[in-house]
């Protein structure tokens, strides 16, 4: 048994070059691993972390929605690994041929949810301007107001969408910050969607939570 040990030893010192190709393989790996496999313990308000919650990045998660909402998808990283996108969808999806003439499912009501990373908390104030900016010259907003939800604040434009080509006739989103991320939250709806879709949004971002922890430029 000693013998075989010292010749597995001997042949591993002969080929030591797969030891430091090794290393570097499990160095890398730890490397490109993003940021959102990260769990923090706890949220920036004290609660301990839940593991059920929706991941977005390492320093966003959201409850389970509810009020019939389930998750369609949460795409990890969409630029890098600092751009974090997810979708939830109310009712039964129906069949749609959108301005592209491509066949897509309609639900009756989505929520969008984007956390949109930038190079510093400046950056980010402006990103968001930009976006508010963007929807309110895309839409046709009836009001603006400012809410805190979850401990955030955001800034919030209820509207119609006024297009031919979307599908969906009202919305409100809510723009916030958070270190150098923008938080963006969309619900959009069909014309015979009856319930309250500032309440939706409203039960929805109280649902989040924020850590801290992992608030780290790259």
């Amino acid at each position: 048994m000693i013998r075989t040990i010292r010749r597995i030893w001997l042949f591993i010192m002969q080929k030591w070059l797969i030891i430091p190709i090794i290393v570097l393989f499990f160095v890398a790996i730890a490397l490109i691993i993003p940021r959102f496999s990260r769990i923090p313990e706890r949220t920036d308000d004290g609660q301990t972390w839940d593991p059920k919650w929706e991941m977005m990045g390492s320093v966003m998660g959201v409850e389970d929605p509810g009020n019939g909402f389930t998750l369609l998808n949460n795409d990890t990283a969409l630029a890098g690994n600092d751009t974090f996108y997810a979708s939830w969808v109310k009712g039964e999806a129906r069949e749609y041929t959108n301005a592209d003439n491509k066949a897509v499912n309609l639900y009756p009501a989505q929520i969008y949810l984007l956390l949109y990373g930038c190079g510093d908390e400046e950056q980010a104030g402006e990103a968001r301007s930009d976006w508010m900016a963007r929807e309110e010259g895309t839409y046709e907003v009836h009001s603006r107001h400012e809410e805190t939800w979850g401990g955030q604040t955001f800034s919030v434009l209820d509207y119609t969408c006024g297009s031919d080509t979307n599908p969906y006739s009202r919305g409100v989103s809510a723009f916030g910050l958070f270190g150098h991320y923008v938080i963006i939250a969309e619900l959009t709806c069909t014309g015979d969607f009856e319930e309250n879709e500032q309440l939706l949004l409203q039960h929805f971002l109280e649902g989040c939570h924020y850590s801290s922890t992992y608030l780290t430029i790259d």
